[in-house]
């Protein structure tokens, strides 16, 4: 999702986020002025899609739009969801010994923007994992509202996908979904969709700072959760403007405190999509991104965290629990390793002292 309000801007300047070490969310009495005026209006968009959800005739025509892409080393072959299964199970295409990496867009994207096809070229040149990218332009390109509702059909059929390729022999574990904004809360109803097919959740999905508008402070079925997958990890960039408010997956990831602004961005947008940039990063350099488990982005300021450290992206292990904190770079290359995991700032208090 690129596009944002001045409103939502306004609100991610009037407020800093606080969320619980556990990764709970807050009840709404103890929300700032901001965060409350931020999920009233996400309520209201929700109720929009609710009705606009409930007064959809068939969407069958439009669903037929999606696309997937399939890639093998060099080669890159697209074809329409309908023909997917076919194709994907035609001899030396899909190999159901590897690991499944799919890659979905987010709001007014596709599947060939720059920031999916560095996550999709990132995998895809370690030549160990089948690798996926989704296309669904037409069904996202619609206005936010009808965006939105359209998320859930992209979600069903790509689950009905998923769960066909474990019918030929793929183990579910082995599927790892990357969402990108709204991309991430269709990779949630894949997963709740999967589940109901199959009666057993995919392996993990990762959320690349999913879109808030509409999401934020809804229920667990309305977006991605934290049951969706057997391991769901979150990168938060662009809070309270773009991403969603409070804490989704198993692990949440606050880079550089969440956002709103991330060093050296100038809009919004560049914050967004720092989160996919930066795990684009740590697919060709594990580890570079190690995040240290902390109460609030305040507490990491003042260096009061616990000592609990856990691997943001691709070497992230399916054990991390609650929310993590650390800092980047504002230019690639974005990791800091260990580094990033100590606020480098010398507290006001520190200045002050060196004043008298």
């Amino acid at each position: 999702m690129h596009r944002h309000t001045a409103l939502f801007t306004l609100l991610a300047i009037l407020s800093p986020l606080q969320v619980t070490a556990q990764g709970v969310r807050r009840s709404e009495s103890d929300l700032t002025f901001a965060e409350l005026l931020y999920v009233r209006l996400s309520s209201a968009c929700r109720a929009l899609v609710d009705l606009q959800f409930n007064s959809m005739s068939s969407q069958d025509d439009i669903v037929k739009t999606m696309k997937i892409t399939h890639l093998d080393n060099t080669m890159r072959k697209t074809f329409a969801i309908d023909r997917a299964y076919q194709t994907l199970t035609q001899p030396a295409m899909f190999d159901i010994t590897k690991q499944t990496k799919i890659i979905i867009h987010g709001f007014r994207d596709s599947s060939q923007s720059s920031v999916s096809q560095d996550l999709a070229d990132a995998y895809n040149d370690k030549q160990i994992f089948n690798v996926l990218l989704v296309d669904a332009e037409e069904m996202m390109n619609k206005g936010y509202v009808l965006s939105v509702h359209n998320a859930r059909l992209v979600g069903k059929r790509l689950a009905n996908l998923l769960a066909n390729l474990e019918t030929f022999g793929a183990n579910a574990e082995d599927f790892h979904l990357l969402g990108i904004s709204l991309g991430a809360h269709i990779a949630g109803w894949t997963g709740k969709y999967f589940r109901q097919y199959k009666s057993r959740s995919i392996g993990r999905i990762t959320g690349l700072d999913p879109a808030g508008p509409c999401f934020s402070y809804t229920y667990a079925d309305q977006r991605l959760d934290k049951t969706d997958a057997l391991y769901v990890d979150v990168v938060h960039s662009n809070r309270l403007i773009q991403g969603v408010i409070e804490p989704l997956g198993h692990a949440d990831f606050y880079i550089n405190g969440g956002g709103p602004v991330q060093p050296g961005c100038m809009v919004p947008s560049c914050s967004h999509l720092r989160a996919a940039t930066v795990y684009a990063e740590s697919i060709k350099t594990p580890k570079s991104f190690v995040g240290i488990r902390c109460k609030s982005w305040q507490h990491f300021e003042q260096n009061t965290c616990e000592k609990d450290l856990a691997v943001l992206g691709y070497g992230s292990s399916i054990k991390s629990r609650g929310l993590y904190y650390l800092r980047t770079s504002g230019s690639s290359p974005f990791g800091l390793g260990m580094e990033g995991t100590k606020n480098k700032k010398p507290p006001v208090d520190s200045w002050l002292m060196a004043l008298t």
